[in-house]
Parts: C-alpha cells; structure tokens; sequence
C-alpha cells in the first residue's frame, strides 16, 4: 500500500477536483479560505486541488494543487460536461505520493463553505456519503440502463436498492477502500459518454451513478447520510437547519420576493469571468434583507421564507464574505492562462506532484 519510506497516512485528506475555470476558481478561493479556518486544530491535515488541466492555472501559488492532464483537452476552455474528466483525474492522483498522506480522503466541490471540521470516523467505519435526492436508480426507465452498464455476470445479482443514492462528493472514504472501484467508475463513466440514450436518461448527474454503480458493483459500503442528519453539507435555501453539517453547498440559488416584485437574489452562476476570480472583492454577494426572518418574502418556488432558511443564507454569505475580504487580488492585465490573448501559466510545476504554493507567476514564452 505504501513507498518505502512513506510517512504513515494521519487524519483527513481533502481533495476537490476542477478545471481551472473562472467559474470553478471564484469557487476554489472562497472554499480554501473557509476550509483553512476550519481545519485549525482538526484532523484535516491535508488538503489537495486535483488540477485535470493541461497547463498550469492562475491559483497554483495559492492553493495546493496536484495537476494532472486532463482526458479530454477542450475541457480545459469549454465543454458540455468537464466533470466527465474527474474519474479520469481520480485515477491518476491515487498513483501518486500525495494521495496516500491521509488515512481517509473526503472528496468535495468547490461550491462549499466550511463552517467546522468534518469528524474522524471511528476505526473500521465504512464510507460515509450524503443522501442527494435527485438520485434514484429506480426512476422509471433507469434501471435497465443502469443494468446495461453492469458486467454481465452482475445484472441479476445487483438490486436497483444497493445503489447508493450519492455521488463521489461529498464522500469520506478510506483510500484503500476507493483504489478498488476506481476501474469500474472510470469504465461506466465512459461507457454513458460513449451511450446517447444512457447520457440524456442520466442527465447532467450520470457521473455520480457511474461513481454509485461502481461502489455496488465492488461491493464498497457507503453509509449514506440524510439532509438534516449528516456530517456533510446543508443546501440552503433547500434546508432550514444546519444540523450537524460540517459546510455548506451553494448549487441552489435563492430569490426572495414581497408582494410579487423580487427584491433580493444570490446565485453562484454569473462568478464566471476572470475578473471576478481576480477582483473578488469588486463582486461581493449581498447579504439577505434585514427583515429577511420575520416571514415577510417568498421563495422563488412560492415557499414562506422561514427563520431558520434566512439564518443559513445568511450565515453561508457571511462566511463567504468574510473569506473575500482576505483574499489578495490576483494579476489582471496581464493575467494568465484563461481570457484571450493571456500567457500561458507557468509556475514550474511538475505534473502528478504537489506544488506547494510558494512561486509567484510569470508567463510562460509562447
């Protein structure tokens, strides 16, 4: 399992995946911010962006990165879906020295906040994974493509019900438990790509199925933990209590109405220009209104907004304010590695190696 000379694995390893984007980098700053507040005096003692790109990005001195490169190479501009490279990228930083520092590894998006370190599982505990759900493999018309995507031998051996109903983040799992099923989740994470009817059934979640179909088909328990009751993340404005959630996850967007006319909104989607990556604090979100907890608006889908969905919003956009207020601005013009006409980015970093952030960029000659 181990180099010879490798350092027994301690604690918690956190690894994110992306592709250096503008719109996954606004994301990445915000999140380390948050997760280095958190892990003071825990057992997250390590902590790795899995970079899937082909050349270095704008955040390798700030934030610790292993790049691999990546499956698919328009993916590192644009493409339909960059997160089918993350079994890929997976595959190839578990080959390598950074991936065995931790004892277990917790797996995550950029679009989280941290408000507290995750707890160490007990010893001999099994996976642990959020219950998202939009993941059903008995949806109608999904289990025969689930079944089309098993090896023969499985198909009448694996229930639609052993399928966890979760995805690869966030999820706390021992490396050696992870290493077995990653040909299986690399395999049908190819194999949807590869299939029209599988990808539009699945949707823009089919790589968390191939991820929950390789577990089953392994046999790698996951315990599978509900809103609410979860160490893992609170989705507000989806949850009104935080509960024993360690961050928070902002896919939802919020929209706050009185009397029909909209008078507030976040939504993380219009981060997306490198100028919000670079000036994040030219583009803080707001806060909710001051009145916002005294049952005064609606949701966009017509719900009361409640106290305790205004505290969590609230507290989320706090939090990220707060982590954007530290943040230095980055080099604008010129920048590097993304708007059109930019360098390269070069930071001398070695593929499949952790880069320290401790170099200052430089353009590379092209």
């Amino acid at each position: 399992q181990f180099w010879y000379g490798d350092p027994e694995p301690s604690g918690i390893h956190v690894m994110a995946t992306s592709n250096g984007s503008p719109y996954q980098n606004w994301q990445t700053r915000i999140m380390y911010r948050t997760f280095l507040d958190a892990a003071k005096n825990s057992d997250m003692k390590h902590f790795t962006r899995l970079l899937h790109r082909r050349t270095d990005d704008e955040l390798m001195a700030e934030v610790p990165t292993v790049r691999v490169d990546s499956l698919h190479a328009e993916c590192d501009r644009w493409c339909e879906f960059p997160v089918a490279d993350r079994p890929d990228a997976i595959k190839k930083w578990l080959a390598t020295p950074d991936s065995r520092r931790g004892e277990w590894i917790l797996m995550i998006e950029m679009d989280y906040v941290w408000k507290k370190a995750v707890p160490m599982p007990e010893p001999g505990s099994p996976a642990v994974a959020f219950h998202f759900n939009y993941i059903n493999p008995n949806y109608p018309r999904l289990p025969e493509v689930m079944r089309s995507l098993m090896p023969p031998e499985k198909r009448d051996e694996i229930k639609m019900e052993d399928i966890p109903c979760t995805g690869p983040a966030p999820t706390m799992i021992r490396r050696v438990d992870l290493v077995p099923l990653m040909d299986e989740y690399e395999r049908i994470a190819a194999a949807i790509e590869a299939d029209p009817v599988a990808k539009q059934r699945l949707g823009w979640v089919r790589e968390m199925y191939a991820y929950d179909l390789a577990a089953a088909i392994i046999g790698v328990k996951h315990v599978v933990q509900d809103p609410g009751e979860t160490i893992m993340i609170a989705q507000p404005p989806a949850d009104a209590k935080m509960g024993r959630a360690s961050m928070y996850h902002y896919t939802w967007g919020a929209e706050y109405f009185r009397n029909g006319e909209k008078v507030w909104s976040w939504d993380k989607r219009p981060y997306v220009e490198t100028k919000h990556v670079r000036q994040p604090a030219k583009f803080k979100p707001e806060l909710p209104p001051a009145d916002g907890s005294e049952g005064v608006y609606n949701l966009q889908d017509g719900k009361k907004v409640s106290k305790g969905t205004d505290e969590l919003l609230r507290d989320m956009l706090t939090l990220i304010r707060g982590a954007i207020d530290r943040l230095d601005e980055l080099p604008h013009q010129p920048g590097c590695g993304w708007d059109q006409g930019e360098p390269e980015c070069d930071f001398g970093c070695e593929p499949g190696k952790l880069c320290e952030p401790a170099k200052v960029w430089k353009a590379r000659e092209v």
